[in-house]
């Protein structure tokens, strides 16, 4: 047989990191394979991986006698087979304590323990603070309430590669317990990068003391506090907090109950902030006036790439607002408006932007009433346009005018590749103009027409077989 080097063997390999069942045969051919394909196996575990006995029971040999001493006070027999041959924990790159949870249980009831609580917890915690130690290559950790347990804390504290982790707290009794653990983090660990907190009901106050800490951090660049009450209190506290900070560029502030005033106080902040490169406000009833104000701070703001605004009840108002920025605006990439009910008007006014503006990429548009006046004017936009490449228009009511015109555009445009039409009540006659217009086209490459029973497109069996 003809040997390659390491490196060829490698480029080959990883091209089935994902086809395990033929991966794990290639590498019983010989030594030299098994070496190269273990850590490509080990590399991204699956939550079924987790979730396997053989998986648990591996990652039990390696533990250390500190880790095993965990298990002491439940009496846990660890079996007493060979540890493998390679260290195979030491390639995970993540690790989700829900998917060790469903592991262990199995584990626990396969060698005929009762899987208690405590006792499945204790053998969970003993595999993670494994993993910290072991793990070469470990970025990502997905934890709960364990962050509590001191030893967790103090390897996270040493740990140098975990750059990205979720904390989800289920009991709320060990939430101030466990955000006064972040700040401990925040001043210790210097290799966390990433943080989601999102759906732990923390409130203005419960959240203060990790917001506070915020501004002596130099090394988190995302943070996800999604669905966590804040409300305008949270909110100026954050800000506060981020008008010190200048390494934090990506913020998810979804479902937050921040609200007209909330928008406004966020606005002023933006105007002026030259660090966020992705900010996500959607679901949080921000209102007219609060989109007007964002769109205010977009004209003077110069680093935001990404905008989320869906269902934050803009209105046509807002939208206008908005249109107005994007003319102006230079460094917006992607904005999302979905689900705001701009109506006709509205879209007109975002049209009307397309025209002028020349760095705009990704245009959410989703349910947000449009119909077929709408969608005529951003078919015009489209034939002007030359930077947009994705656009949803699904749930609009373009019906026939507006998707005849949205086909025509597809004629001259160059640029767009792909184009969501979906449930839009579209006749077969749209889908032979839409045919026609792809025969044409040489940039598209997704194109979205499904519907269902109740907002569907009506293309007909021949609208359809001309676009097929």
């Amino acid at each position: 047989m003809i040997t390659l080097p390491n490196e060829c063997y490698y480029l080959i390999f990883n091209n089935f990191q994902h086809d395990y069942k033929n991966l794990f045969s290639c590498s019983l051919v010989n030594r030299q394979w098994y070496r190269i394909i273990i850590p490509i196996l080990w590399n991204e575990p699956k939550e079924h991986h987790f979730k396997d006995i053989k998986f648990i029971r591996t990652s039990l040999l390696t533990l250390n006698a500190e880790e095993q001493a965990l298990l002491n006070p439940f009496n846990i027999t660890l079996t007493s087979h060979q540890k493998p041959l390679f260290e195979y924990t030491s390639y995970v790159t993540f690790v989700s304590k829900d998917y060790l949870d469903y592991g262990v249980k199995s584990w626990l009831h396969y060698q005929g323990y009762e899987t208690e609580y405590k006792l499945a917890n204790a053998v969970t915690c003993s595999l993670i603070v494994m993993f910290l130690r072991a793990s070469k290559n470990l970025k990502y950790l997905s934890l709960n309430e364990l962050i509590c347990d001191k030893i967790i804390f103090e390897k996270l504290y040493e740990n140098t590669t975990v750059t990205s982790m979720h904390l989800y707290l289920y009991n709320s009794d060990f939430k101030p317990k466990a955000t006064d653990a972040l700040v401990n983090l925040f001043y210790k660990n210097s290799t966390l990068t990433s943080l989601n907190l999102s759906s732990n009901q923390l409130g203005p106050e419960g959240i203060k003391p990790l917001l506070n800490a915020l501004d002596k951090n130099n090394v988190l660049n995302s943070l996800n506090l999604s669905s966590n009450q804040l409300g305008l209190e949270g909110i100026k506290t954050l800000l506060n907090a981020l008008n010190k900070n200048n390494v934090l560029n990506s913020l998810n502030l979804y479902n937050n109950q921040i609200k007209t005033e909330g928008g406004m106080v966020l606005a002023k902040f933006l105007s002026k902030n030259t660090t966020l490169i992705s900010l996500d406000l959607s679901s949080n009833n921000l209102g007219s006036d609060g989109g007007k104000a964002l769109a205010d701070a977009l004209c003077e703001n110069t680093t935001l790439n990404s905008l989320d605004l869906n269902w934050n009840s803009i209105g046509t108002r807002g939208a206008k607002a908005l249109a107005d920025a994007l003319c102006k605006n230079t460094t917006l990439t992607s904005l999302n408006l979905s689900v705001n009910k701009l109506e006709s008007e509205g879209g007109k006014a975002i049209a009307d932007a397309l025209c002028k503006n020349k760095t705009l990429k990704d245009l959410n548009l989703y349910w947000c009433v449009l119909r077929s006046a709408g969608g005529k004017a951003l078919a015009n936009a489209l034939c002007k346009n030359t930077t947009l490449k994705s656009l949803n228009l699904e749930l609009n009511l373009l019906r026939t005018d507006g998707g005849k015109a949205l086909a025509a555009a597809l004629c001259k445009n160059t640029t767009l590749t792909s184009l969501n039409l979906r449930r839009n009540e579209l006749e077969p006659e749209v889908g032979k103009a839409l045919a026609n217009a792809l025969c044409k086209n040489t940039t598209m490459t997704s194109l979205y027409l499904g519907g269902d029973s109740v907002n569907r497109n009506n293309l007909g069996s021949e609208g359809g077989t001309k676009i097929a």
